[in-house]
């Protein structure tokens, strides 16, 4: 394959339109000399000759015409692709790809979404909701988002990835009924139903509660949420929330908190991202929006 330098097919393609190398010389805004070295630069790559030199300019060979219509295609597929970019690159006509927990995009993100579609219509929005934390970070790293909105905690370096912090959430025990403990003690009593004992929800909970010498162990494990919020409903046991997941259901009383004589730890909501891949469109809905 030919080493291509597409500048000397510019400066072609300007000066076969223009028929003139003074003229291409006055739109490329270079000199006539650099004009023809150019050309003849192209002529020996190609090893044949483009232009015959006449006293009013010059004229296309029958090669030259040849590779005209190539190289005419080829230009305006490039300016078509950079319009395009241009355009992914502006939220008003842009493209943006986010993975994010389907609970967090429903009582965090969704909000946001709202505001930057009612103010950019045109805008074009892909979210990847069912993958866990892990599967976002490698989604990141294949480039096939652009960021990643999560509550887990990251123990493990990924090369590149950027976490930032953006939001603290409260967590809490919800139940069918109206439950209060008093006594630490009773919460041996209660049928537990946590994420999955590995996360680090589960974990900071668990060596929480180990400080107040209470240890408990789930009688049922779910990693998502909406199921979690479901079992409790069933009245199966007593679920680990994020309070802003079943603000609605403890507003209409379908759920409600559990009062306890202690706090629970909190999560953070981390943004994830890897700074080189950020679009302006990707940077102006997380200075705009997502953290406003």
């Amino acid at each position: 394959m030919l080493n291509m330098n597409l500048n000397l097919y510019r400066v072609f393609y300007v000066v076969a339109k223009s028929k003139s190398y003074s003229d291409a010389s006055n739109k490329l805004n270079i000199s006539t000399t650099a004009i023809s070295k150019n050309i003849i630069q192209l002529e020996n790559l190609l090893n044949t000759k483009l232009f015959y030199r006449e006293n009013n300019g010059v004229k296309l060979t029958g090669a030259g015409n040849e590779l005209l219509e190539y190289v005419d295609k080829s230009l305006t597929s490039l300016e078509l692709g950079e319009k395009l970019i241009l355009q992914k690159s502006d939220l008003s006509t842009g493209e943006i790809t986010i993975g994010c927990p389907s609970h967090i995009l429903t009582f965090f993100l969704m909000d946001k979404i709202e505001r930057v579609i009612n103010d950019n219509p045109s805008l074009k929005l892909k979210l990847i909701a069912g993958a866990n934390a892990n599967e976002l970070l490698e989604l990141l790293e294949n480039h096939k988002i652009d960021f990643a909105i999560d509550s887990s905690q990251i123990d493990i370096n990924f090369k590149d990835i950027e976490i930032e912090e953006i939001k603290t959430i409260e967590n809490i025990f919800i139940s069918k009924k109206p439950l209060k403990i008093k006594e630490l003690n009773q919460l041996k009593e209660q049928k537990y139903i946590l994420p999955f004992e590995y996360t680090s929800t589960a974990k900071k909970l668990i060596n929480s509660l180990k400080m107040y010498n209470i240890s408990i162990e789930a009688y049922m494990e779910i990693d998502i949420t909406e199921l979690r919020i479901n079992a409790v409903k069933r009245g199966l046991g007593i679920g680990y929330i994020m309070k802003e997941a079943v603000e609605e259901e403890l507003k209409n009383k379908e759920l409600y908190e559990v009062e306890l004589p202690i706090e629970l730890p909190s999560s953070k909501l981390n943004l994830m991202y890897i700074k080189e891949q950020l679009t302006k469109a990707d940077k102006k809905f997380i200075k705009n929006y997502l953290k406003n």
